[in-house]
């Protein structure tokens, strides 16, 4: 089937989603929204229906893993090494291995790439695609960015195995990145886990006020300061590092669903800011008050406005990585996250690299994810 494939305009998107978040990044520069990320949107119309944001790269070797390879496997893979893996038998050889390819990677130009479907987001949910024009897609964008890897991230296997399978057939490499959660069984298996019972009663005995996305505009300040305090400041810098402005514009544009819960002294303790696409709904933003006790169960508030959500909703709910033991005591199933990647235009030095990363990656880091349930 033949199809037209062309860049677009923001101003010619249907309304939705996409629309708004392009309109957004047209606007301002990308580090005005998100400090740690310096890249160029542009929006690609595959067929009538279907549309994709793509980032595009060149170096930025301290952008944000949202856009950049580098910092996703050796930037952000040395931090996570340091916080989970607590073996320094297993860890000390793992960190020598990172630091021995950094430079490979960079000789590599592992940066100089376009991501397809980039929301600059943890997660980036898919729309409902089945790999329709997939071919032609890759011909248009390797013609038009000839020195640049195609990548597609945020794949999988529970959701897009059909399209895992169709990017292989395109002789895409898949190379693992992470374990994400899915939750996707009815409210009535969901709520037999005990930990959810359990956390429901808590957040009832605990008696912090629910903030609905109408009323959460005054508290966005917070939010970003609970989320600093959650995703830089406890895990890592080289997450997404977010402006008030992106907070704001995503809050006035209906974006990002905001929600939240204040103590009686009317400060926010807890968040979630969720981006939906079509059936999927993911949870980018999530905050909360990390220097309170622990027994305030402040996770839980957040988390719980998230299933909340997704059993009013209906739709399949992505809950990304970390905290691996708390989801799969609530019914989360692990699902290994891929990026599929295509590299023939490309040199082959650029490609013997990617299959090296593909195979340290696929036949290492997965492994480690599992065994160790991250």
């Amino acid at each position: 089937m033949e199809t037209n494939i062309e860049w677009v305009l923001p101003e010619s998107l249907p309304e939705g989603v996409l629309k708004k978040f392009s309109l957004l990044f047209s606007t301002y520069a990308s580090s005005q929204l998100i400090r740690n990320v310096e890249t160029q949107i542009r929006i690609i119309k595959v067929s009538d229906n279907l549309y994709f944001p793509v980032s595009v790269n060149n170096t930025e070797w301290n952008n944000s893993y949202v856009c950049s390879p580098y910092t996703a496997y050796v930037l952000y893979a040395k931090d996570e090494l340091t916080r989970k893996v607590k073996n320094k038998l297993l860890q000390f050889p793992l960190l020598l291995l990172i630091q021995g390819i950094s430079g490979w990677l960079k000789s590599a130009q592992i940066n100089k790439n376009i991501h397809v479907n980039n929301f600059l987001l943890s997660t980036n949910p898919y729309p409902d695609w089945n790999g329709e024009h997939l071919d032609a897609l890759t011909n248009f964008l390797k013609d038009q960015y000839p020195e640049h890897a195609i990548i597609f991230r945020s794949l999988n296997r529970y959701q897009h195995s059909h399209l895992l399978t169709q990017f292989q057939n395109s002789t895409y490499y898949l190379i693992g990145s992470r374990q994400v959660y899915m939750y996707d069984d009815p409210f009535e298996k969901w709520l037999s886990h005990n930990n959810n019972k359990q956390d429901k009663r808590i957040i009832k005995n605990k008696k912090l006020q629910y903030v609905s996305h109408e009323d959460m505009k005054k508290y966005l300040s917070e939010a970003l300061d609970l989320y600093n305090q959650l995703y830089l400041e406890k895990y890592s810098p080289h997450n997404p590092q977010f402006t008030l402005e992106y907070f704001q514009k995503m809050y006035d544009n209906d974006a990002i669903h905001f929600q939240g819960y204040i103590n009686s002294d009317n400060q926010l303790k807890a968040f979630s800011g969720l981006f939906v696409i079509e059936n999927t709904i993911t949870s980018p933003l999530v905050g909360y008050d990390t220097k309170a006790p622990q027994k305030n169960a402040l996770y839980i508030h957040a988390i719980q406005l998230i299933f909340e959500y997704k059993y009013r909703s209906g739709k399949l709910l992505n809950l990304s990585s970390g905290a691996p033991g708390f989801k799969r005591l609530r019914g989360g199933l692990p699902s290994i996250e891929y990026s599929a990647v295509y590299l023939n235009h490309l040199k082959t030095h650029r490609r013997i690299v990617y299959k090296v990363l593909q195979f340290i990656t696929n036949k290492i880091g997965v492994p480690l994810l599992e065994k160790y349930e991250l």
